[in-house]
């Protein structure tokens, strides 16, 4: 005799497929690189990308949730309730446990959000293994440099300024693109490549490290370094902002360097890498 579709077992076996799916997703999301890298590089684990790790791990997180309401609200909805008062009622006579695990709860919650120990050093292990996965040299000219237009892209230090001109090359190099409008991604995406591929075949060619006057830089204004340079000041201003630094064409740069909180060795450094070909 044939037996009935069991919702039961089912549920069941959903939950279990669905939580192994939430935990590798985890684990491997806890341990991938930040999203500059793993979108500029392409970087897959077990053959997906991070974001399609990310979305499995969304999908499955709603599945579980789906599958848990069903099976507690409709396949087990009597003794469901039945337990949650029982225990209810146990809890309400044995506060100390009932309150123990409201503080547990509360722990793990604080000490997360104030980085308190051991807490802090499950994040911090997570994030030094992500940034392991970082190299230096096929790093984005700035952070999230795939997510930008050609014509946002064009305006970084080097470029020319012509996004026309850089649609014209990945052309010849034998790139489809669509118009100027579309992100590096984009062009990676329907080029089936990374958009680290598709920069080097844009960027221009290296010809050595540029470096700034070691005397009295402090004085000069960022337009002064950008007339210097022979490039825009405007396309140096959008670099910097890309790095969370704020500068205006006539301050100097003992003046940004102080304005955004950074030692001046420092600015120096991110300026030369961005004037650099």
């Amino acid at each position: 005799m044939k037996k009935s579709f069991s919702w039961r077992i089912f549920i069941s076996f959903g939950l279990l497929l669905a939580f192994l799916m939430l935990l590798v997703s985890g684990v491997i999301l806890y341990i991938s690189p930040p999203g500059r890298v793993a979108n500029w590089t392409d970087w897959r684990m077990l053959g997906l990308t991070k974001t399609a790790w990310a979305n499995q791990h969304s999908i499955f997180g709603f599945a579980f949730a789906l599958l848990s309401i069903f099976h507690l609200f409709v396949i087990n909805w009597k003794a469901f309730f039945s337990y949650l008062k029982a225990k209810s009622a146990i809890g309400l006579k044995s506060p100390v446990e009932l309150f123990g695990s409201i503080l547990l709860a509360l722990l793990f919650g604080f000490g997360t959000y104030f980085s308190i120990q051991p807490f802090s050093a499950v994040i911090d292990f997570g994030d030094n293994v992500s940034a392991s996965w970082e190299q230096r040299d096929k790093q984005p000219p700035v952070p999230h440099a795939e997510t930008m237009t050609l014509v946002e892209l064009a305006q970084q230090p080097g470029l020319g300024g012509d996004a026309e001109a850089l649609k014209a090359k990945l052309e010849k190099a034998g790139y489809t693109v669509g118009s100027v409008q579309e992100t590096l991604a984009d062009i990676a995406i329907r080029n089936k490549t990374t958009a680290e591929k598709i920069y080097r075949d844009i960027a221009p060619e290296k010809s050595g490290a540029k470096k700034l006057p070691s005397e009295g830089l402090g004085r000069k204004t960022l337009q002064e370094i950008a007339d210097d340079q022979g490039i825009s000041v405007t396309s140096l201003q959008l670099a910097l902002r890309q790095k969370e630094i704020e500068a205006e064409p006539g301050m100097t740069l003992k003046a940004i360097a102080e304005r955004n909180h950074i030692e001046m060795s420092e600015l120096r450094g991110m300026i030369e890498t961005m004037i650099s070909p």
